[in-house]
């Protein structure tokens, strides 16, 4: 049973958006644990100025805390592009199943006719029917 190229290459597409939907997914969570350490200094720091109130350790965990929503902004942005990766996968293999389908009703027309030399003599033969068909008659 053969393949068409557009089956292929709809397969392919399939394939290499799951790998860069995978991709996106390993690049998003290592930013979020990075993010997550970055939450527990910043809750060590908080714990720190509360127990000295000292003006350094709050301008530390502000830092912290804009270098984590800078982490999360880029990890969100990996998730987005793992969302698109996981779309257009499923796009690609639903398009690859119905050019499947195509070929094989493709197939079965073809076999069903008995072939393209048979399909062509078939074709003008039933044309030259039709307009006989469609020629007015005298008793009308």
């Amino acid at each position: 049973m053969g393949t068409t190229r557009s089956v292929m290459t709809a397969l392919c597409i399939s394939l290499l958006a799951a790998g860069g939907a995978s991709y996106c997914y390993i690049r998003a969570d290592a930013l979020q644990v990075q993010g997550q350490w970055l939450m527990e200094r910043g809750t060590a720091q908080a714990e720190d100025y509360a127990a000295r109130l000292d003006g350094g350790a709050a301008d530390a965990q502000l830092k912290t805390f804009a270098e984590r929503r800078g982490v999360l902004e880029a990890a969100h942005v990996w998730q987005r592009g793992m969302m698109l990766g996981v779309l257009a996968a499923s796009l690609a293999a639903v398009c690859a199943y119905l050019l499947f389908l195509l070929k094989r009703l493709n197939d079965q027309l073809i076999d069903v006719t008995g072939g393209d030399s048979h399909a062509s003599h078939t074709r003008e033969h039933a044309s030259s029917e039709h307009v006989q068909a469609l020629t007015p008659s005298p008793q009308r």
